[in-house]
């Protein structure tokens, strides 16, 4: 079962967006406050001390800005990205405070992964992706359209990063969505096909090894399909069997999440599920957070530690399981 840990008090007008771990005792979630009011939106990132989750203290900035991404590879390495004025804003933890970091501009940027302190990838809106080397920023023309974007990225090694997104073509009452999948061999990016080429985008990707690669693709009619990767071929993974409506939002190596509502019901109440090897099976959650209807569904794993993220009417919750 998850067991929550209790979080600071946010504002009603917080919105999370991701969440990233290296072990039991770090983790950071990443969101934004001041969504939807008269006031400037500002980010917001929590830290889990391996004590108690607290609210970092982030650079000021003079313009409005949010959170869509966060990476690390360890305490004293994070990476957070997002925008900041129609830019893109790329924040760094080195341990003890953290940055601002210029980088090349793309429109927008809305996921990083980091793969070692000298080896990070951002990807977002627009054909470029960003590459730090440990010393200088390089932007790739990766995309083949304008009309294309990256939504989400991965890494297991240098030379094993997956990247996925969709674009837009036709025109009218003609356009549709496709997905876009792309690989990083440590020197170019190839524009693959992916698992299921045909309407929708890839919404979430996760690994733990080349031979282990999840995928989330939402089609355009039918909600979100997974696709898990052996190193070799794609297989598409079930949905798990729930006798409720289940809307499933994203994926995580083992795991996926999303919403689900009685069939007389617009309540969306949270639901997590991890794979077993041949099926899905429910996780549960505390009672009175089963019963709740939430938004902002999320997680993260490091294949012992799973952090959880919801949000309800009464606030932000953060969830822990830990794997027997």
């Amino acid at each position: 079962m998850f067991r929550p840990v209790p979080v600071p008090a946010l504002p009603p007008s917080t919105a999370l967006a991701d969440l990233a771990t290296t072990g039991s005792d770090h983790a950071w979630l990443a969101g934004t406050t001041g969504v939807f009011t008269s006031r400037p939106s500002t980010p917001l990132v929590l830290r889990w001390t391996g004590v108690a989750w607290t609210e970092e203290t982030l650079p000021d900035l003079t313009t409005a800005a949010s959170l869509a991404g966060i990476s690390a590879t360890a305490p004293d390495d994070v990476w957070a990205v997002g925008n900041s004025a129609g830019h893109p804003l790329v924040l760094h933890y080195d341990g003890t405070r953290w940055h601002t970091v210029d980088t090349p501009a793309i429109p927008w940027a809305k996921a990083v992964t980091a793969i070692t302190p000298d080896d990070v990838h951002v990807v977002g809106a627009g054909r470029d992706t960003l590459h730090w080397d440990g010393h200088e920023w390089t932007r790739t023309t990766t995309l083949t359209s304008a009309r294309e974007t990256l939504h989400t990225i991965t890494a297991t090694a240098p030379d094993d990063v997956w990247a996925g997104g969709g674009g837009l073509t036709g025109s009218g009452a003609a356009t549709y969505e496709y997905p876009v999948l792309l690989h990083w061999d440590g020197d170019t990016w190839t524009d693959l096909h992916g698992p299921r080429p045909d309407h929708g985008h890839v919404t979430g990707l996760a690994a733990t090894a080349p031979d282990d690669l999840w995928l989330a693709h939402t089609h355009d009619t039918d909600g979100l399909h997974i696709h898990h990767h052996d190193g070799r071929h794609w297989h598409a993974v079930p949905p798990p069997d729930d006798h409720d409506r289940l809307s499933l939002h994203g994926v995580a190596p083992g795991w996926t999440w999303g919403v689900r509502a009685g069939r007389r019901s617009f309540e969306t109440r949270p639901s997590y599920h991890r794979w077993t090897g041949r099926d899905w099976t429910r996780v549960p959650l505390p009672d009175t957070l089963a019963r709740t209807s939430a938004s902002h569904v999320g997680l993260a794993t490091d294949g012992t530690t799973t952090w959880a993220y919801l949000k309800t009417a009464a606030g932000v919750h953060v969830l822990r399981h830990t794997a027997p």
